[in-house]
């Protein structure tokens, strides 16, 4: 019954206590960090999962819905996409916030505070989807800014808020605005150990953040991220620099068995659990495409006759194929009496012409965290007299600096 579930859901998510110390966490990462992925993460031993940044222009404007099909709550945008997806499963999900102000942040916050663990201000992505509307590593240079975004989310929200920033040019100036953030009450920092103009290809500066954390404590724990690419890494990391939890990115994208395995499980068994994962839970095949793409390229793999098929691949029929799982997922199809790109995903109604979607083109559900988002979007004033149990009573107070 619907009752049933929507009750064990509740309980999954109120009330829970978010402890950021001596943990693993997968890092938010565009287009990666979606549901699917989350759930294979916890499979390994992962404590909490971030997901992908999320606009607040978009999130504030999207839609609650129950989805009884799935069992999961979505957030469906004004255009009808999938924004947001969670469920009882999703047991410590942190949803990342891309925002440039206290008011579009808490407006965003609102709509998805009873149904994440917690929220994360991203302040570390240097791309420029991010930076050109003062979002991300934009935020580093205005300490005002952002001790306004996290105190008013403080302020008027009861569950856990927290940050993510990079180092900034010298270690003295990085503690300054650790010790900012920290007086804002959040529960935990995440530290990018690489500096803003710096990409993936330079590599982390885990001897800053040692120094940094042995010249200065913190009442908050610190979260080390960047460069854990083996399990042994993790050890590592915080033998060097006494961080309190690390956050692992591209090193859980080569193979998500780092949190937990000493050596790597086989990639073509992560890959095909992932996708069982993706089709039951009806992940957009594109967005699915993306994710085994970027497992493959971080391994390296680009030739082989499965990387090669991919290139093509549009439908889960195709993608099932190429890693030998069509079988189970037509048993899946069978048993549960569905297409899987004909499932009416509540407010989404997304139906396709043809049904063995064979065409190559999209279907309606597609990823919406999409970069031309932010130059879409324009503010709109909304007035959201929420009344859930994670918005204190208290009077609402928005202050944009």
């Amino acid at each position: 019954m619907e009752q049933d579930w929507i009750e064990s859901y509740k309980k999954s998510k109120n009330g829970v206590v978010m402890d950021y110390y001596n943990k693993k966490i997968m890092a938010p990462m565009v287009r990666v960090g979606t549901y699917p992925m989350r759930l294979l993460a916890y499979n390994y031993g992962c404590d909490i999962a971030y997901s992908e940044e999320l606009i607040d222009l978009k999130l504030m404007k999207s839609t609650r819905h129950v989805n009884e099909k799935l069992k999961t709550i979505d957030f469906i945008a004004k255009d009808k996409t999938l924004c947001y997806r969670t469920s009882e499963k999703d047991v410590n999900n942190v949803l990342q916030l891309g925002t440039a102000s206290s008011i579009t942040a808490l407006e965003a916050a609102k709509v998805v505070c009873n149904d994440v663990c917690a929220i994360d201000i991203n302040m570390g992505c240097p791309k420029f989807f991010s930076v050109q509307g003062g979002m991300g590593s934009a935020l580093l240079s205005k300490p005002d800014t952002i001790k306004d975004i996290l105190t008013t989310l403080k302020r008027n929200l009861t569950i856990p808020i927290t940050c993510k920033i990079r180092l900034l040019s010298t270690d003295q100036e990085t503690i300054d605005l650790l010790r900012i953030i920290e007086s804002t009450g959040v529960s935990a920092i995440g530290v990018h150990c690489r500096m803003i103009p710096e990409r993936p290809r330079d590599p982390a500066h885990w001897d800053r953040l040692e120094n940094i954390l042995n010249n200065a404590s913190f009442s908050v724990p610190i979260i080390a991220n960047g460069d854990i690419f083996e399990n042994s890494d993790i050890e590592k990391i915080r033998k060097q620099t006494r961080v309190d939890s690390i956050m692992i990115a591209r090193g859980a994208v080569k193979n998500v068995s780092i949190f937990s395995k000493p050596s790597p499980v086989d990639l073509k068994q992560i890959i095909q659990e992932y996708l069982e994962i993706a089709y039951q839970t009806n992940n957009s095949p594109v967005n699915t495409k993306y994710v085994i793409n970027s497992m493959l390229n971080e391994n390296n793999i680009t030739t082989n006759k499965e990387a090669k098929a991919m290139a093509s691949a549009r439908d889960y029929d195709t993608i099932t194929k190429i890693w030998d799982t069509n079988d189970k997922y037509k048993q899946f199809l069978l048993d549960n009496n569905i297409d899987i790109n004909n499932i009416e995903d509540g407010a989404n109604k997304t139906k396709t012409k043809n049904k063995n979607n064979t065409s190559g083109k999209k279907t309606k559900l597609e990823e919406t965290n999409n970069e031309n988002d932010i130059k879409k979007q324009k503010i709109e004033e909304e007035n959201n007299n929420s009344n859930n149990n994670n918005i204190n009573n208290n009077n609402i107070i928005n202050k944009e600096e």
